[in-house]
């Protein structure tokens, strides 16, 4: 029976309006997709192959599950290009549990979310199970083999919400690699519940597990400990963050003076002194320190203890890259 475009719509509007409507919509389209691609399919086969009747299948619909019949050829080599995209379709439900979850939700929240949104119970146990597929993903990833020479490895944090008994905001350490073609990668992820030699000892010794013979440089914030450790491990140049520096003497100046402290202070690390050297430096930072010790002689103290080596590393190398180090 041939029915008008109108009568079509009549038909349409009458299965949408109806409740479950759209979804055996949905379903109906889905299968005759991939019933289509299979006929096309077989067309190409030259007559070697041949339909061999459908198997039951499940999807996503709109707020529940739809029923799909999934067509099947004699020799198992037709795969759907509509069922593909519906199991990647899981494969992104299964990243959303893993979000929420690391977002602090408990496994019961994050399976009545993902109900609530794609009408798919996913109970607490399931939910812990897909947790520790990606965990397990994660770790492979961490453990993978390394190049045995990086230029420059960077070592900043980033602050994460971590679960342990608790939902708390902790430090994450990037460890960020730059190889010899000047790519970068990310070569390690680590988080402390407190910084210490030992730990940045083991840290650094599990790049040499993974394959590291040597850096050329190390580049980091002044992290408790780590100074220690490079020397123990790599024995390479380690550059401690100027700009951190900078902002954490000025945490502690008053505002009237921060632009002045801020001048005053920039002009002790000044990157367009081409034959500059350390001891230079030294005489710039004691200068600074006589201008400000009467103001804020905590912070000079403290500022006068600081191992200065560690800050000018840059002045070893190239003049043309000292501003990137």
């Amino acid at each position: 029976m041939q029915l008008s475009k109108v009568q079509i719509q009549d038909v349409l509007n009458n299965l949408v309006s109806k409740e479950g409507g759209l979804n055996e919509l949905l379903s109906f389209t889905l299968n005759a997709l991939m019933l289509g691609e299979r006929n096309v399919y077989l067309s190409d086969q030259g007559g070697y192959n041949k339909g061999n009747g459908y198997r039951l299948g499940t999807a996503f619909g709109l707020g529940q599950q739809i029923e799909l019949r999934i067509p099947r050829d004699r020799l198992s080599a037709f795969k759907p290009m509509a069922l593909l995209l519906l199991r990647e379709q899981e494969s992104y439900l299964r990243e959303v549990c893993f979000e929420l979850y690391s977002k602090g939700l408990t496994t019961k929240q994050t399976g009545e979310v993902i109900e609530k949104i794609y009408g798919h119970h996913y109970s607490a146990s399931t939910v812990s199970l897909i947790n520790k597929e990606f965990y397990s993903q994660m770790q492979l990833w961490r453990e993978r083999p390394l190049e045995s020479h990086y230029k420059v490895v960077y070592i900043d944090a980033i602050h994460q919400k971590i679960c342990r008994e608790t939902i708390s905001t902790e430090a994450v350490y990037v460890m960020l690699g730059v190889r010899e073609d000047n790519t970068r990668e990310v070569v390690g992820l680590i988080n402390f519940p407190t910084e210490s030699a030992t730990g940045w000892e083991q840290a650094l010794a599990d790049l040499r597990a993974r394959g590291v013979k040597s850096i050329g440089l190390i580049v980091s914030d002044d992290l408790s400990g780590l100074d220690v450790a490079v020397g123990k491990v790599f024995r390479t140049p380690h550059q401690k963050c100027v700009v951190h520096l900078i902002r954490n003497v000025l945490a502690q100046i008053h505002p009237k003076h921060k632009q002045a402290v801020a001048d005053n202070f920039k002009e002790v690390f000044n990157l367009n002194l081409q034959e500059d050297n350390h001891e230079n430096v030294k005489v710039r930072l004691n200068r600074f320190c006589d201008q400000w010790v009467k103001l804020y002689p905590s912070l000079i103290k403290k500022l006068q203890k600081k191992e200065l080596e560690y800050y000018t590393t840059y002045l070893q190398f190239d003049f043309r890259i000292r501003r990137m180090i």
